[in-house]
């Protein structure tokens, strides 16, 4: 008799998120799904290909596994034990740990707790399963997914098998296995920074060439530098060639910059500690003071991206066969999955974590980051277009963050999480929902959906050329939130004819004004427009420092 098998790998999010630099970010999210490939692989070494329904990698399961390979597997069983092969694609999946432990801490075990570090990655992976005999396939499915959750629900307690030891830096949970003598500062660990043998696989991952949040913080600035950017390169060779402990990387998205193998830590006077001692600390700073006096200095900010797809079980509900649903799983994969990183490292330049099916966790520089969320919704509906027998029509919705390069990155992730998240609950799915936190101040948030005109992309992107035409007093958001906060209570009318007359003494252009102006007719809505004004001056120095082209400028000197 055929089944239907569903398997779950984690902790997932959890796991991922416990990060101090992007490059735990992105190797814990890289071990994950390379595990669950290792636990796919088994699957289709077992049952063929045409019976992995989700993911369905039609040939190529390495070219999913790039981008990521979701951590919940759907497969038919025609024949044999469901349970035993889902045992067996577990194994598959921690016997790729484990190899991968041995490959990355093995040459340092002289000075690791080993028998501690193989029991933490042992540990590491959770997996649940449930099947069911295949019948009327959308109903199965339901049943399936429905009993996969409540196995989930009853999770498996093991026996602690730790030591009376310091706890990670990272996930508080497990025990530090670092021994005297383990080299710390070459590997990236920080002074006094305690970690687990999870917590060293992401670490030591050779992941060295991922963007740092300094990364995209500074890339505005230096794609903006043009013909100046041969002094910058100077100043960095110089600073190179003093003593330090550096570190160096290399990405796409640093193609064409002098970023590109050079440590980003010496544009920011407040890091040159983490390079520098002594002497060469005082050279350092010396050298970077020259630096910020002929060139300036970047902006310390960048953008968080979280995309999920939308009423992904509802469009699913629709799919009358598991052949409907594999070709759902295809056009998914590669058509928005495996193009994601395209979009993200090519077009906008940034870093990729994941792409796993319809969920998407990106770092970007602030000058791309409007347009990136435009293209990814542009290429989700794309991709689902063509597939039939859905029972909705999914959509993606996406959560933003602008964020300072020096703050936590778990309290960035939580951020943009929470992005995400409201984005579906406030506004309504197929929507954006971005929120700024300054470092000063407190957070400011502007939302829409996708199918308004103009979408809020586009109306953001809009306002930010206004500033730098400087059609936009710097003010004018400001005193248009100042109004609604000391005019709470006032009729509605009143405060909209309070704020057309703010935009009625502005020094702006008359096209512009009315363009604003049309915003506050009934039924307007003040606190929209107020929110996007200040909203849009987060990302403002981003598009000024990269020298993005302005797009009205012949319309703005006409008027």
């Amino acid at each position: 008799m055929a089944h239907l098998l569903a398997l779950a790998l984690g902790p997932v999010q959890d796991f991922i998120a416990t990060a101090r630099r992007t490059r735990d970010l992105f190797a814990g999210s890289r071990l994950l799904s390379e595990a669950a490939g290792a636990a796919a692989r088994r699957l289709v070494d077992r049952l063929g290909e045409e019976n992995l329904i989700f993911p369905a990698p039609q040939g190529d399961l390495n070219r999913l596994a790039q981008s990521g390979i979701p951590n919940v597997l759907l497969a038919v069983v025609r024949e044999g034990d469901p349970g035993a092969l889902a045992e067996e694609a577990l194994e598959a999946a921690r016997g790729w740990l484990k190899a991968k432990a041995e490959e990355l801490l093995g040459p340092h075990r002289a000075h690791l707790d080993w028998e501690a570090v193989l029991a933490q990655v042992e540990d590491l992976l959770e997996g649940y399963w449930a099947f069911l005999p295949l019948g009327d396939y959308p109903r199965t499915r339901r049943r399936l997914m429905a009993l996969l959750a409540a196995r989930k629900n009853t999770r498996d307690f093991a026996p602690w098998r730790g030591k009376p030891r310091p706890k990670s830096s990272l996930d508080g949970g497990r025990e530090g296995v670092l021994k005297e003598g383990f080299p710390a500062a070459r590997l990236g660990v920080r002074p006094g920074e305690v970690l687990s043998g999870p917590d060293l696989l992401k670490r030591l991952w050779p992941a060295q060439g991922f963007l740092s949040t300094l990364h995209l913080a500074a890339l505005p600035w230096a794609l903006g530098l043009g013909e100046k950017g041969a002094e910058l390169e100077a100043f960095l060779q110089d600073l190179h060639g003093l003593p330090g402990e550096f570190q160096t990387a290399r990405h796409p998205a640093l193609k064409d910059t002098p970023l590109q193998g050079r440590d980003v830590r010496l544009l920011f006077p407040e890091r040159l500690h983490e390079v520098f001692q002594g002497e060469a600390l005082g050279e350092a700073l010396r050298l970077g003071g020259e630096m910020a006096r002929a060139l300036g200095r970047p902006h310390p900010y960048y953008a968080l991206l979280h995309a999920d797809g939308d009423r992904m079980g509802e469009a699913l509900d629709g799919l009358e066969s598991p052949e409907a649903h594999r070709a759902f799983s295809r056009a998914l994969a590669l058509g928005f999955a495996a193009q994601v990183r395209a979009v993200v490292e090519e077009e906008g330049r940034g870093g990729l974590v994941y792409a796993g099916g319809d969920d998407v966790l990106a770092l970007l520089p602030l000058h791309t980051a409007l347009r990136v969320v435009a293209r990814l919704r542009d290429l989700f509906q794309e991709a689902l277009e063509g597939v039939e027998g859905l029972g909705v029509r999914p959509t993606l919705s996406v959560g933003l963050a602008v964020v300072h390069a020096l703050d936590p990155l778990q309290d960035a992730l939580d951020l943009v999480r929470r992005a995400e998240r409201m984005a579906k609950e406030k506004v309504g799915r197929d929507a954006l929902y971005v929120v700024y936190s300054p470092r000063a101040g407190s957070e400011l948030e502007a939302y829409g959906r996708f199918d308004q005109d103009p979408r809020l992309t586009r109306r953001l992107l809009r306002l930010v050329e206004l500033y730098r035409l400087d059609a936009l007093p710097s003010k004018v958001g400001y005193e248009l939130w100042r109004l609604l906060q000391e005019g709470k209570g006032l009729p509605e009318e009143a405060l909209l004819a309070e704020a057309r007359r703010i935009l009625l003494r502005k020094d702006i252009p008359r096209a512009y004004r009315q363009e604003l102006l049309a915003r506050l007719e009934p039924p307007g809505d003040l606190e929209t427009l107020a929110n996007e004004l200040l909203v849009a001056r987060a990302f403002l120095p981003g598009y000024a420092l990269a020298r993005v082209p302005l797009e009205d400028w012949e319309v703005y000197r006409a008027h």
